[in-house]
């Protein structure tokens, strides 16, 4: 009986003993990742259409019914259809891949469908293109405020309302292409008035565009469409491509506050 009780007791104080003086080592290099393993096969290649409608809208924003089958539709710049007399597109024979789509027509705005996905079956994406303006102003006038610079617009007068766009950049030329303007400003043309139109180009909006007190301002103002439906995203610059804008401006320069 005693000599049970010793053997256990010792039996648990060597256990115990030896738990305590194990000692854990520092964890050692990873070892080298291993290739890759090979590449997957592609996926499955399908055939189909890729088709929709056009609208085409005037410099107020109102829908155009007529003249929908002189739109050019091209897609990645090679196959170009026209639509029917209702608007309605197709190309056929599309495989699966990436694809982009311009359109365009006389006296509108082209505009372009960056970047999108076929997979299968019938792809549907409709275009619509706004008409270029008819107007343009007749005066420009820039003041310099304590805010900015304070620009002011007069048009010929319209029964309905439009829109002007002004654009800002530090060189001679200004236009609605992203490489060509800093800022861009939108506002609403009144109907049935010659009042001036005012925008105001605010300090800080020159200083968040890297334009430094003291430098030459470029501006040019256009005659702008309401709802523009052509205007579309440069995938180079993430800035938006204005078409859909007069075919002339006024310009005029200041000095940065």
């Amino acid at each position: 009986m005693h000599l049970k009780k010793y053997f256990t007791a010792g039996f648990l104080g060597s256990f115990l003993l030896l738990s305590a003086c194990t000692k854990t080592g520092n964890t050692g290099p990873a070892g080298a990742t291993g290739a890759a393993g090979p590449a997957g096969p592609a996926g499955p290649s399908y055939t189909g259409a890729i088709s929709g409608h056009v609208d085409l809208y005037d410099q107020y924003g109102s829908k155009i019914l007529t003249g929908l089958s002189n739109v050019q539709i091209s897609l990645n710049g090679n196959s170009i259809v026209n639509p029917d007399a209702t608007g309605f597109y197709r190309f056929g024979n599309i495989n699966t891949g990436s694809y982009f789509m311009t359109a365009s027509n006389s006296g509108f705005g082209a505009t372009r469908i960056n970047n999108f996905q076929y997979l299968s079956d019938t792809l549907n994406h409709d275009v619509k293109l706004s008409a270029i303006p008819g107007f343009v102003p007749t005066t420009i006038n820039s003041t310099i405020i304590a805010t900015g610079d304070s620009v002011a617009l007069t048009f010929p007068m319209d029964s309905r309302t439009r829109n002007c766009i002004l654009f800002v950049n530090t060189s001679a030329i200004v236009n609605g292409n992203p490489a060509n303007y800093l800022i861009v400003y939108t506002k609403a043309v009144a109907a049935n008035t010659v009042k001036p139109t005012t925008i105001l180009i605010a300090k800080q909006d020159l200083t968040d565009a890297g334009i430094m007190t003291g430098s030459t301002v470029f501006i040019a103002a256009y005659g702008y469409v309401v709802g523009d439906a052509s205007a579309y995203e440069d995938f180079g610059t993430g800035k938006t491509v204005y078409t859909a804008i007069s075919s002339s401006a006024l310009t005029a320069t200041f000095t940065a506050p």
